[in-house]
């Protein structure tokens, strides 16, 4: 089996100001980012569920309308259910197996996300709802049947929102190749900022497209985190860990 695509990442941390400017980015478009983890109280703030591979995501795009996503990062081909082991979409949810490429580290990650438009993502920081309430059903199926360990949605905690902003996808071309560059930007509280640049490829064209991209971040001078440890990890880390 392999993935039909490469997601290839880079991710700058210091003087991300200056890297947005120098990119000309612009505005793009706000959100806000909530994750959820097993967080319990008298016990040493950490990651567990994202130890076990799983990670558990809801973004608000405008006052109802947003998206959750259950990812199973670093995956086995082989955890991956009947019904659950290639791209597809079904009960309003999309499934979506593809490589994980940051710098060496090489990983397969399959999500799953589903679309809503009733504003549970307000209701859920409000406390009106439980974090599980971001969730589809057919999502519950996938991390049930497919994840590395057993999950109770039920008693995770969401953690404290931060802002996001994503922009349209801008061309580059890199000696003969053509790249359609992604950038999304993560700002949480005491000024800590990540802003990820990716491309997509196709299997046979990753490692060539990989160089590309890490050879625009250089023209451009940008400063690229040499840390192997991905945003998603580093963000989880940092709220956990906050009061």
């Amino acid at each position: 089996m392999k993935p039909e695509s490469v997601e290839v990442k880079v991710t700058i941390s210091t003087q991300v100001d200056q890297a947005v400017s120098a990119l000309g980015l612009g505005s793009g478009k706000r959100w806000e980012i909530l994750f959820c983890e097993d967080v319990t109280a008298a016990v040493t703030p950490s990651t567990p569920l994202l130890e076990l591979g799983v990670i558990l995501r809801a973004r608000r795009k405008s006052a109802s309308k947003g998206d959750s996503t259950i990812k199973l990062r670093p995956c086995r081909w082989s955890q991956l259910a009947p019904g659950f082991a290639e791209n597809a979409e079904a009960d309003g949810a999309e499934l979506k197996i593809e490589a994980d490429w940051a710098g060496p580290r090489r990983s397969l990650a399959a999500s799953m996300t589903a679309d809503w438009d009733d504003g549970r993502f307000d209701r859920v920081r409000a406390g009106e709802l439980p974090p599980a309430a971001l969730f589809s059903k057919r999502q519950e199926s996938f991390l049930a049947g497919c994840g590395g360990g057993r999950v109770n949605l039920g008693v995770v905690t969401a953690l404290r929102p931060f802002e996001a902003v994503r922009w349209d996808a801008f061309p580059a071309t890199v000696g003969q190749v053509e790249l359609s560059v992604r950038a999304e930007r993560w700002t949480l509280p005491a000024e800590r900022d990540f802003l990820e640049l990716s491309i997509v490829s196709d299997v046979a064209s990753a490692a060539g497209a990989q160089a590309a991209l890490e050879s625009f971040t250089a023209s451009r001078g940008l400063p690229v985190d040499p840390t192997p440890e991905n945003k998603t990890r580093r963000v989880l880390e940092l709220l956990v860990a906050a009061p």
